[in-house]
């Protein structure tokens, strides 16, 4: 599959990249050298324009090449000839199968078209008769692709019916053939029965075939007997299957009777058929009652023995990955309710008791108005002007608070800073580090600058433009340009910050 899916996509990116290295440049070259040589123009529009239609050439009509000639390779196989010559035709068919593993499809498609012609070829077989190897080779293919054609089966049965020994792909066959027989034919399954006995062939899927010989009354039945019968004692089993075919296996001669009766007695005793198979459990109690005292009562102690020893040995039955795997069959079936089921419910409860309160809070509401309705005119009035007076009181007191938050002045002296003595003269100068537009930043610098040792630092507050504050950080006082610049390139030279610009300030 991975080899076909290559097959696939290199095939069709070769295609196109010959068309675009053959065909992309033997245009361009006409465009330039013979059509248009003495005009210049930009052809990149032309160049993605042919790439374009190399890529569709290459991918999509590649493939479309493909569909064509296997549809009409198959169109022509319909109508074949019964003149026609067999070799000549086989060799069509084997090439039109062939066709589906190259590189025009992909594996799931191929694998569709050669189910269409494999069963097309098989039924040409059939109809000139033809049992070679190869044509039983497609006959299989043909039954595994439909396996309800009884047609198919025939030749398959008649090869396998030669007494060699089966191996285990055609026994696998012969069961899903016994298997879709929705009413098992008694001829069909006497004739699948021969089959197996003749190749002397045991499996634990042959069993429900014998059985149902047995109860067909095949012509078979004392060989199944004495074919399988050994080989159930052999290993002792007391299983459902194991004693019916004992029940049938009384019906005749064995010399095996009386280990046959005790298994099937002891079955009745121990009672794990009472629930599964009551018709079964109660042959089995008509064997244990025609047993005589003595031999009832040796297998009801027996039987309460076993019964004792299981309940005191403990038995691990589930691994934790078959705990996860029966957890998981459980959400599927529907015994359980997966998480996301339960978290689901969980948030529905929730949604549920928040719309209930709020439909709740709503009504109380409505309630209230209703009875503020009902109130007299002079209540109405006073239950007015008390809420007007609060909300009034209540605003009020808001902007008084906002004011006094607004108006403080965000002035800040870092302590232990020694400003500079100011002369008395109109203006003093400052130094501008920074602006930012948050507190929390501006502390941040300021703990920075304070560690590279600047002095007199301190923040003032402004309006920006756009809407917030700005703080702007500032350092020391001085009465003079002077002496403010010569600080700040002391500050420079240092390292202590990278710019600045001086600002003159009315003396307070």
């Amino acid at each position: 599959m991975l080899y076909q899916t290559l097959k696939f996509y290199l095939a069709r990116i070769a295609v196109s990249l010959a068309l675009i290295f053959g065909l992309g440049y033997t245009v361009l070259f006409f465009l330039h050298e013979v059509a248009l040589p003495n005009v210049l123009f930009d052809d990149v529009a032309i160049q993605w324009g042919i790439v374009l239609v190399c890529l569709f050439f290459g991918f999509i009509a590649y493939g479309m090449v493909g569909d064509q000639r296997f549809f009409n390779a198959l169109h022509f196989l319909k109508d074949i000839s019964p003149w026609s010559k067999p070799e000549d035709i086989k060799n069509q068919f084997d090439n039109l199968l062939s066709s589906t593993y190259a590189s025009y499809f992909l594996p799931d498609t191929g694998k569709q078209y050669r189910i269409l012609g494999v069963l097309l070829y098989a039924d040409y077989l059939l109809s000139i008769g033809d049992e070679t190897p190869k044509a039983l080779n497609i006959y299989v293919q043909a039954f595994l692709q439909s396996p309800r054609d009884s047609r198919f089966r025939k030749p398959l049965l008649a090869i396998l019916n030669q007494g060699r020994k089966l191996s285990q792909e055609e026994m696998d066959l012969l069961l899903i053939m016994f298997q879709q027989e929705e009413i098992h034919d008694p001829t069909f399954t006497h004739y699948l029965a021969s089959l197996f006995l003749k190749a002397r062939q045991w499996s634990g899927k042959v069993e429900s075939l014998f059985l149902s010989a047995l109860e067909n009354q095949s012509e078979f039945s004392d060989d199944i007997i004495q074919f399988a019968l050994p080989i159930y004692l052999s290993h002792k089993r007391t299983d459902e299957l194991a004693l019916r075919f004992y029940l049938f296996a009384l019906n005749f001669s064995v010399k095996e009777e009386e280990q046959i009766k005790y298994y099937l007695a002891h079955s009745f005793c121990e009672g794990n058929l009472s629930g599964v198979d009551p018709y079964l459990h109660q042959k089995c109690g008509e064997i244990f009652a025609d047993m005589s005292p003595d031999q009832q009562g040796e297998i009801k102690r027996q039987s309460e023995e076993n019964q004792i020893s299981s309940k005191l040995k403990k038995v691990k039955l589930f691994r934790r990955e078959d705990l996860q795997d029966l957890k998981r069959l459980k959400v599927e079936m529907g015994l359980v309710a997966s998480r996301m089921t339960v978290l689901g419910r969980w948030g529905r409860w929730l949604a549920g008791k928040i719309l209930n309160g709020f439909k709740w809070i709503l009504l109380q509401v409505l309630e209230g108005l209703i009875r503020f309705g009902h109130l007299s005119l002079r209540a109405k009035l006073v239950s007015f002007s008390v809420v007007s007076v609060s909300i009034i009181l209540v605003l009020g007191f808001s902007e008084l608070t906002s004011k006094n938050k607004n108006n403080r002045p965000y002035l800040t002296l870092i302590p232990g800073s020694k400003p500079s003595q100011t002369k008395k003269e109109d203006r003093v100068y400052t130094i501008q580090i920074a602006a930012v537009i948050s507190a929390k930043q501006a502390d941040k610098l300021i703990r920075n600058l304070k560690k590279r040792g600047v002095e007199g630092l301190y923040v003032v507050k402004a309006i920006r433009r756009p809407g917030g504050q700005w703080y702007k950080i500032r350092a020391g006082q001085f009465s003079s340009k002077n002496q403010a610049s010569a600080y700040a390139n002391r500050l420079v030279d240092s390292n202590s910050i990278k710019n600045y610009f001086l600002i003159s300030l009315p003396k307070n």
